[in-house]
């Protein structure tokens, strides 16, 4: 849901930017690059910023003390939304939703055309939305927003953290974000009961950028239409696909296992 991280360190190490923060003695950096872009102000808040990134490859709890280190002592750095949505992000790995939405809307609030924040919040929002909560259609109308809240941000145009970027690195982040807010619109037509709709927006989301585990969802709606041929070929597509992560390709067997169960009994 997030921004690539090894698009987040090319940002960082480019030649035009902050080109020495892997040096041993780096100059001071600029506070405005020549391509216009605001970088760290000091080596050490670049170094701080590096952390960050670098933390997303270790544990959550790593992820949310790198973005604690750098926003107690750079409360002002331009990666503060970036920073943000990462450790909501953390906490999502967590199980804490609760956190999860908290952080998401601190991003917000210091870069309100953060999308991967708008859809952690909307696929997080729509997917923990029951029929009994007492909250549930405000809730869906918020996630609803949050999603093409990300739809047009991304429509916007390549942001500035992404300046230094190439137009095909940007084009392939923009697919896959743009196919997160189409599963979590799809997640909302499910959760209304509205099937065709549900159906239609995963293939919007499909259609950007081809994830299995929106693959996964798509099975279970058509699953819910009684499309059992459908729902067992998307399975299949999942299970067939070389990008797969194992448990997804688990998921989409058991569930292929048990559609066509399903189908067998029918009437």
């Amino acid at each position: 849901m997030r921004r690539s991280t090894i698009l987040a360190l090319s940002l960082l190490t480019a030649s035009s930017g902050v080109p020495a923060l892997f040096a041993q003695a780096p100059p001071p950096p600029p506070k405005v690059d020549k391509t216009g872009v605001a970088g760290p102000k000091s080596n050490a808040e670049a170094a701080a910023v590096k952390a960050v990134f670098e933390a997303q490859l270790k544990t959550p709890d790593d992820q949310i003390a790198a973005v604690e280190a750098l926003l107690s002592k750079y409360a002002d750095t331009v990666y503060k939304g970036f920073a943000l949505e990462l450790e909501a992000e953390a906490y999502q790995k967590k199980g804490d939703n609760n956190n999860t939405i908290v952080y998401a809307e601190q991003s917000l609030q210091a870069d309100p055309n953060n999308y991967d924040a708008d859809n952690l919040l909307a696929n997080v929002i729509a997917s923990r939305s029951k029929d009994t909560d007492l909250t549930r259609d405000e809730d869906l109308k918020k996630a609803d927003k949050y999603a093409h809240d990300a739809l047009t941000a991304l429509d916007a145009g390549k942001p500035a953290i992404f300046a230094r970027a190439s137009d095909d690195a940007w084009a392939k982040t923009k697919a896959a974000a743009t196919s997160q807010a189409w599963q979590a619109i799809g997640i909302i037509a499910m959760d209304r009961k509205k099937y065709d709709e549900a159906i239609a927006d995963f293939q919007k989301g499909l259609d950007a950028s081809p994830d299995t585990l929106l693959m996964i969802r798509m099975g279970r709606a058509y699953y819910t239409m009684r499309k059992y041929d459908d729902a067992i070929a998307m399975d299949q597509k999942v299970i067939d696909s070389p990008d797969a992560p194992p448990q997804y390709k688990k998921i989409a067997t058991d569930d292929k296992q048990r559609f066509i169960q399903t189908k067998s009994t029918a009437k």
